[in-house]
């Protein structure tokens, strides 16, 4: 399945017309170039993104688009070595800082001059800072990774329930509607992924309490993500709303969050119901790669509205849900050597 959803996605990538999740479709398909030991997903990546170097980043335009390029940047840079890629991801991760607007607590918000604190912004952020930290051994860079997660989870916790809500709107100190699946994905992907970078220096005194409390977060909101699985493996697109469609990109998020919190033996994680969770949802993201090699089931772009507008969403194929298939399926093989 990897290797169909590669060799797609990586004649799509250089093809389509752009789009924000390029960037993680990228990223996506250096993994896969490692885990199955083939250098075209590879080439296909470096191809998209050699324009980008030329040019340096476009870090006036859509947050979303700039934003998601350290990461990719990072991982070419890992599988290259070239230097240019990692000049173009801190030029990136500085633009955190000096670019991007922030809460009075510091969470970094996506549209100025609103002041909202969006979940997926977790997974757009702290990784690609954490990363880079750990790569030119900037320890307030791995500090400040785990603030933007527990600032995040701050702002759009559900106490209730322990899954986190799309946006927070800071200045009314209200939340936007309905629990939605691929924004929660998001973010237990990004704190996995942070506390993975972290590694034996998760139990560094400098560390240990937010990764302490971070683990214990993503711990509560994934067992109750695993108890709203549907019986086919997938998630509801609402997560708590079984008269929403099921939708296929959160399914692959969830798979790779919950294979790292199991892997990582996250304190809180309720084993057997993850271990379950995961598995179904490898099956079912498998099931949704047609002969083609395109991951279906995808929910377009979604901003933050009702229940309706969440429901109404168009489905299809997405360059971000690929990837996350990628990614999952990747995480998948190299766990399993």
């Amino acid at each position: 399945m990897l290797e169909r959803l590669s060799r797609r996605a990586s004649a799509e990538l250089l093809a389509k017309e752009a789009h924000w999740g390029d960037a993680i479709l990228c990223d996506a398909l250096v993994q896969a170039s490692a885990n199955l030991d083939q250098d075209a997903p590879l080439q296909a990546a470096i191809h998209w993104f050699e324009p980008r170097l030329s040019r340096g980043p476009k870090l006036s335009g859509w947050f979303w688009f700039w934003s998601a390029e350290a990461l990719a940047a990072i991982n070419l840079h890992i599988a290259t070595r070239r230097q240019d890629f990692l000049n173009y991801a801190r030029e990136v991760v500085a633009a955190f800082d000096t670019v991007a607007l922030r809460t009075p607590d510091g969470a970094i918000v996506p549209h100025p001059p609103a002041m909202e604190v969006w979940v997926d912004v977790s997974y757009f952020t702290a990784p690609a800072m954490a990363a880079l930290g750990q790569l030119i051994r900037d320890d307030t860079l791995l500090d400040r990774a785990l603030d933007q997660l527990l600032l995040h989870h701050h702002h759009l916790l559900d106490e209730a329930s322990g899954m986190l809500w799309h946006v927070a709107y800071v200045d009314k100190r209200t939340h936007s509607e309905c629990l939605w699946a691929r924004g929660n994905s998001w973010f237990a992907i990004a704190a996995t992924q942070v506390i993975g970078i972290l590694g034996a220096r998760a139990g560094e005194s400098r560390f240990k309490a937010k990764v302490d409390i971070l683990r214990r977060a993503v711990a509560r909101q994934l067992n109750a993500i695993a108890r709203l699985q549907d019986r086919s493996g997938l998630w509801h697109t609402v997560l708590d709303r079984t008269d929403s469609y099921m939708e296929s990109s959160a399914t692959a998020g969830f798979a790779l969050a919950l294979g790292r919190a199991l892997a990582r033996r996250f304190e809180g994680l309720e084993v057997e119901l993850a271990r379950k969770a995961y598995d179904a949802a490898i099956a079912a993201i498998c099931g949704k790669v047609d002969e083609g090699g395109n991951f279906i089931g995808v929910s377009q772009q979604t901003p933050p509205g009702d229940f309706a507008f969440y429901n109404s969403i168009e489905v299809g194929t997405a360059s971000f849900g690929t990837g996350l298939c990628i990614m999952a399926l990747s995480e998948k093989i190299r766990r399993s050597r």
